[in-house]
């Protein structure tokens, strides 16, 4: 590994530590602010690796459980951390249909994961019918993902040519 490298992981860690924590304090939606940690993640890919990319989503996972609140931290490992990971997979297809049903496929088994256990430690108020829910978070997962692709490719257009 690149001293480089390391040392923008170590950033990126910090900085996604921080992210997370103003959740906790700031009086804003929790969801915009680990819809912003999620960006951490493709940016990591394009400014240093996969593999680094990989190491600060699972550094950032393990920390947040020790500084940050628990739901937080569990909204963050089981998907605002590790879909850009999913989404820098899937997207090698070059197939817009088969990318999306995979987006697709993936989300909802993230879901189903983090409903179980969400169920099982979080309190959960059901005000709406359960299918209601699933189908609402199809359409907003749509548009987080439409929204994260448009945000890679400013940070690639923009900043990805300098070298800093």
């Amino acid at each position: 590994m690149k001293s480089k490298n390391i040392a923008q992981s170590g950033i990126l860690i910090a900085l996604n530590l921080v992210i997370l924590y103003s959740a906790s304090i700031l009086p804003i939606s929790t969801l915009s602010i680990l819809t912003v940690a999620s960006c951490i993640t493709p940016i990591s890919i394009i400014r240093t690796s996969i593999k680094n990319a990989i190491l600060i989503y699972l550094s950032s996972s393990i920390l947040s459980f020790f500084l940050v609140s628990i739901n937080i931290a569990i909204y963050y490992t089981l998907f605002f951390g590790i879909y850009g990971i999913i989404k820098y997979f899937i997207e090698r297809f070059s197939n817009l249909l088969i990318e999306l049903i995979l987006k697709l496929l993936s989300f909802n088994v993230l879901l189903m994961i983090f409903y179980i256990i969400a169920k099982s430690f979080l309190s959960i108020p059901h005000k709406f019918p359960l299918w209601l829910l699933w189908i609402s978070a199809q359409i907003i997962f749509l548009i987080y993902d439409y929204a994260l692709t448009l945000l890679i490719s400013f940070i690639i257009d923009k900043f990805h040519k300098y070298n800093f």
